[in-house]
């Protein structure tokens, strides 16, 4: 899940809770772990962040090379 912050908040930066961080207005957060998400869900709730949809980069593909027709 990735969430965008409306706002700075201080949140938990760990599993344990024991260090903090800035969570800055719009910094982009990851949250990968399950701590991670139950911190991402109290921002949503308390409408300090919203949840964003990031579409799957474009694959980037070669042009196909043109083949060569032998003239007769």
């Amino acid at each position: 899940m990735k969430i965008k912050m409306l706002v700075s908040v201080f949140g938990s930066s760990n599993v344990s809770g024991n260090a903090t961080r800035e969570y800055k207005q719009d910094e982009i957060v990851e949250c990968k772990e399950d701590w991670q998400v139950v911190l991402g869900n109290i921002f949503l709730q308390e409408g300090q962040a919203i949840e964003v949809k990031v579409a799957d980069k474009p694959k980037v593909t070669k042009p196909k090379a043109k083949k060569k027709v032998a003239k007769k």
